[in-house]
C-alpha cells in the first residue's frame, strides 16, 4: 500500500476517459511503454480464472483497447468498476466512483503534474496521508470533502 494518495472528485464519463488518455499520453511521451494492470470488482469476477486475481503486464498503447474489449464483453464499465494501473512506482486507480486516485510514497514531479492538472481543470484534487488501514487518512492539501 502506498503511503500517500491524491484523488479527484467524481468526473463525467467524458472527463474520465480524457484523463485516462492524458495519463497514457503523458507516460508514453516519457518513454514508459508498459504498465501493470489489475481489473478490480466487478471485472475480475468473470475475467480472472479462479479466485486469484493477479496483475498483468500490458503496454500503455494497448490498455484502452483491453478496457473497451472487456466492456464489450459485459465484464465491467470504465468509471463504474475499478481498474488499477501501476507505472513508475505510482498506482493509478480509475475508480468505480468515477474519480481517479494516485497512490505514491513520496511527492515527486510526476505526482505534482497530475495534482496541478486536476486543480487547473477544476477536479478538486485532495492529498491524503494513508496512516490507517481504513478511511481516507490524514488530510494534507486540496479540496476537503463536504467543504
Amino acid at each position: 500500500m502506498k503511503k500517500r494518495e491524491i484523488l479527484t472528485y467524481p468526473l463525467s464519463k467524458e472527463q474520465f476517459w480524457a484523463e485516462f488518455r492524458n495519463f497514457v499520453e503523458y507516460f508514453s511521451k516519457r518513454g514508459i511503454k508498459d504498465c501493470s494492470v489489475l481489473f478490480g470488482f466487478a471485472w475480475g469476477i468473470e475475467y480472472y480464472p479462479g479466485n486469484e486475481w493477479l496483475p498483468e503486464m500490458l503496454s500503455l498503447e494497448e490498455l484502452e483497447t483491453k478496457i473497451t474489449e472487456l466492456e464489450a464483453r459485459g465484464l465491467g464499465e470504465f468509471g463504474n468498476n475499478d481498474v488499477f494501473v501501476e507505472v513508475v512506482d505510482l498506482e493509478f486507480r480509475f475508480c468505480n466512483d468515477s474519480d481517479i486516485h494516485v497512490g505514491f510514497n513520496k511527492t515527486n514531479p510526476l505526482v505534482e503534474y497530475f495534482y496541478s492538472r486536476w486543480e487547473e481543470l477544476g477536479y478538486s484534487p485532495a492529498e491524503w496521508l494513508k496512516n490507517q488501514s481504513s478511511g481516507p487518512g490524514e488530510f494534507v492539501r486540496g479540496a476537503r470533502p463536504n467543504a
